[in-house]
């Protein structure tokens, strides 16, 4: 696959965002046994990564699924398995069958708070 532009810029947010916002409280989130999902799903939203691949009516992007897959790879510039696990876990697992199968409403009433 022949990355573009906007795939590399992609990739460079993911990293960046591992490298500020998990891998530095890696090490306090496993003492306390711990994990700020709310925030930090909060601020991958904020980011538009929770949505890359469903419809922009809905929250997301609408973009192509290798945007997913450059996601998905970047991530694993996490320092633990964990956080990137849960992500993709929200990502391409819980939302899927709600943007391909929701009716218009309940993508509404969950999909979008899901993206954001």
């Amino acid at each position: 696959m022949q990355l573009t532009p906007e795939h590399e810029a992609l990739r460079d947010t993911v990293k960046r965002f591992a490298k500020e916002h998990i891998n530095p409280f890696v090490d306090e989130w496993e003492a306390a046994q711990i994990f700020p999902a709310h925030r930090v799903f909060k601020q991958l939203g904020d980011l538009g990564l929770l949505g890359l691949k469903y419809p922009e009516e809905f929250g997301g992007s609408g973009l192509d699924f290798s945007y997913s897959m450059v996601m998905a790879e970047a991530l694993g510039d996490c320092a633990c398995g964990g956080v990137p696990m849960a992500i993709g876990v929200h990502t391409d697992m819980c939302t899927p069958a709600l943007a391909r199968f929701g009716s218009d409403e309940l993508r509404r009433e969950y999909l979008a708070p899901s993206t954001a």
